[in-house]
């Protein structure tokens, strides 16, 4: 009997246990997921400020760039408009590629087809030198101001560049054309290398997916899946490159599958597109880290609550087994099992300590009881005993509780 009831007391310890760990489980899914989900958007906001960032920073300096190369062209124009007979004109033409860093500088003749360069080369038709073939020339040709070639590779040394030119006009007649090549390469290290950390790098491409600006040099004037992709993605969704709405970021991927999070804008000239990439990993596996984390903290504090909470309402149910176990020895009694009972010892305040006080009185009042009724009964036994013997006058005197006697 009294293993039984441990085994209920004990019942009702895992059931308390058990509902208490599920609110505190439901409690610590509610509360993660809230903190999770404040987590991606919180650093899905700081990879949008990064990125856009990194895109200004780019746009900027790209800018910048090109507008000093601009600049150095047109004062080159201007002062060798004054110096066109100058048998010494190379002198400026290579103190100009110094002072603006341009791999050649140049001034070429369209009437007699001759061209200056700054290291004192002189190209013509002995060289196998035409003006008409040269990429720069239709466009400059036909423009008045400063014209910049597309990327090319240069047939002068080889190296992928662009061309700044402008032409020299003397009583609105064309004269001639100064220019200066400027390497992809050095450009891209020097433009790019701002927008370029462990998680994110800079690019520029043309509209159609073609890599005009990249650090690593094998990939200029070529195309991958992930150039093409983005060119492709900007063309379905204009509002990419929209000037209102510039922080946005879209997915794309490379030919791998690896997805990508990617935020462009238009160049000035409208023909690049500038923009910051990121392995879309790099945001997601912070936030599943800080989940990961939140997880693991989760069970292991859930698991210490459940040992703490057990142990404490087993505990607190404690008395249950004093008053089994004093129950028992009273229903042991009253079947007349044992002689005597004892009291529930439990000495607490609260509600058992109520309950066993008033089992308490019970017992005892029922022991009297029991203890009055049995000396009823031998009473009358004796007295009949007396009264066979011949004496009538023999009474009972003792007073039984139960009625019935």
């Amino acid at each position: 009997m009294q293993k039984m009831n441990s085994g209920k007391s004990v019942g009702i310890s895992a059931k308390l246990t058990l509902w208490v760990g599920i609110l505190v489980v439901l409690i610590l899914a509610i509360t993660s997921t809230v903190s999770y989900f404040d987590a991606k958007n919180h650093t899905y906001e700081l990879l949008k400020e990064n990125q856009l960032k990194t895109m200004d920073d780019v746009k900027v300096t790209f800018e910048n760039y090109s507008k000093s190369k601009q600049k150095a062209i047109e004062v080159l124009a201007y002062e060798s408009a004054k110096k066109l007979e100058d048998e010494n004109i190379s002198l400026l033409l290579d103190s100009f590629k110094k002072a603006f860093d341009f791999d050649i500088v140049f001034i070429a003749f369209d009437k007699n087809n001759k061209m200056l360069l700054s290291n004192g080369t002189i190209l013509d038709k002995k060289s196998n030198f035409d003006i008409t073939k040269q990429i720069w020339y239709q466009e400059a040709k036909n423009n008045k101001g400063i014209t910049i070639t597309q990327p090319y590779k240069s047939p002068i040394d080889q190296e992928i560049g662009i061309t700044y030119v402008f032409p020299i006009y003397k009583n609105n007649q064309l004269i001639a054309f100064v220019g200066g090549d400027y390497n992809l390469d050095k450009f891209s290290k020097d433009v790019l290398s701002l927008g370029h950390s462990s998680t994110t790098y800079a690019a520029v491409y043309d509209s159609e997916g073609r890599i005009i600006f990249h650090e690593v040099l094998d990939r200029i004037l070529t195309k991958n899946t992930l150039s093409v992709n983005i060119a492709n993605a900007i063309k379905e969704n204009p509002e990419y490159i929209d000037l209102n709405k510039r922080d946005i970021l879209f997915p794309v991927f490379d030919d791998k599958g690896i997805k990508y999070e990617a935020m462009c804008d238009t160049s000035s000239n409208g023909l690049y597109r500038i923009c910051a990439v990121t392995l879309d990993s790099n945001y997601t596996s912070a936030v599943n880290s800080i989940l990961m984390k939140q997880v693991i903290v989760g069970i292991i504090a859930i698991i210490i609550a459940l040992i703490l909470i057990r142990f404490l309402i087993s505990r607190s149910l404690s008395p249950l087994a004093a008053i089994q176990t004093g129950l028992t020895s009273f229903f042991d009694f009253i079947n007349h099992k044992t002689k005597n009972v004892s009291t529930i010892e439990v000495k607490s305040n609260d509600e058992f300590g109520q309950i066993s006080n008033a089992i308490n009185e019970n017992i005892l009042a029922t022991k009297r009881g029991l203890e009055q009724d049995n000396q009823a009964v031998k009473e009358s036994v004796e007295t009949v005993s007396v009264v066979e013997n011949g004496n009538l006058t023999a009474r009972i005197t003792a007073n039984p509780r139960n009625p019935q006697l």
